[in-house]
């Protein structure tokens, strides 16, 4: 066989096994996208509060969303700190896909444009308080900031007053590190009415606040440790998240607390802008909007939901045991997240000047 055949026939065969190779490309399913891919679905990270909170959330949100999605949900937890989320967020590295944050916390970061735009999710808005949406944020529950002090038969603290009182209830007390909240409690303590708070007497607040350090042996920082600190009987009385007292009910000793003077929170999701996997994101916020699913949170931790089709079937004992029942509601206050949006960043940095100081 001349050199000039050999060169035709490898030509043709050539040819041939490309039109095979294309035509069972074409005929083959398209590659399913990985878990590593950018776009991929097939997972989603979220940040919440840890602790009893978080157990409640997984069983209410995180393990449904993941049988009925198939999208895995990887879990981290923080204390709800505005400089984490921030420094993630301008460095370029985010590392979380939703993030449940403080309703001051939400109006601070969308002002300065952390978080991506949520006001075209698919929700059930008809059903949902108009107070709870936001264009960054959709609200997740309702909660309260109260006292409260493990249960001993003795006459039991009745608000914030009470808390300064260490003639009356002798003992170390423990209050969360920051000035949000703990500026608003001082005044309630001084006397201040609860429609009369804002805006805040700064000056005042810190006054009585003097009074009550040396009292506070420890400023907590996770939500879990006021409960560990009653539990242990290593304070008295702290300031608690109410659904931390809920979910701590069955240990002993048991712990009681009182709605007078509390401080009813919005808590928020949020999607920081530049999360690897958005959709997943969006998927989940929209999942926890569920009447069912706010109603078993509820059942699990003692939270206000947001949907108000999740009291269709609760029983009306849990229901008026919420924080935003008429009769728990009507003795707090709501925290005004706007003036902290504002008056956040000086006031950190007196509350860190005085609590180091001695």
């Amino acid at each position: 066989m001349g050199t000039r055949t050999r060169v035709y026939r490898g030509i043709v065969a050539s040819a041939l096994l490309a039109v095979v190779l294309i035509c069972s490309a074409c005929t083959r399913e398209p590659a399913k996208p990985t878990a590593q891919s950018s776009a991929s679905p097939q997972e989603v990270v979220i940040c919440s509060f840890g602790g009893s909170f978080q157990d409640a959330q997984r069983k209410a949100f995180f393990e449904p969303f993941e049988r009925e999605t198939g999208i895995h949900v990887r879990e981290e937890s923080y204390s709800g700190e505005y400089a984490k989320l921030k420094a993630m967020v301008d460095s370029g590295h985010v590392q979380w896909d939703v993030v449940d944050v403080e309703h001051a916390v939400l109006l601070r970061s969308a002002a300065s444009n952390l978080f991506e735009r949520l006001d075209d999710l698919n929700l059930p808005r008809k059903d949902i308080l108009p107070s709870a949406l936001h264009p960054f944020g959709v609200g997740a529950n309702y909660y309260s900031t109260v006292v409260a002090f493990p249960e001993s038969g003795a006459p039991a603290p009745k608000g914030w007053a009470d808390f300064w009182d260490t003639r009356a209830f002798p003992g170390p007390r423990s209050l969360r590190r920051g000035p949000r909240g703990n500026l608003e409690i001082a005044l309630l303590a001084d006397g201040v009415a609860l429609d009369k708070l804002y805006p805040l007497d700064v000056d005042r607040a810190f006054r009585k606040l003097d009074k009550i350090k040396g009292a506070v042996n420890t400023w907590w920082t996770t939500g879990q440790q006021p409960v560990q600190l009653l539990l242990s009987k290593d304070v008295v009385m702290a300031s608690a998240w109410n659904g931390r007292i809920w979910a701590a009910r069955q240990e002993k000793p048991k712990l009681g607390l009182t709605w007078d003077g509390g401080l009813l929170e919005l808590e928020w999701w949020v999607i920081p802008r530049g999360a690897p996997h958005r959709e997943a994101a969006r998927r989940f916020i929209e999942f926890t909007t569920r009447p069912d699913r706010q109603r078993q949170l509820a059942e699990l931790f003692n939270v206000g939901p947001t949907n108000q089709r999740a009291f269709d079937n609760m029983p009306a004992e849990l229901a008026a045991a919420l924080p935003t029942s008429p009769q728990n509601r009507a003795r707090q206050t709501e925290l005004n997240a706007t003036w902290w949006s504002d008056q956040e960043e000086g006031l950190s940095r007196r509350w860190d000047a005085w609590i180091s100081a001695k």
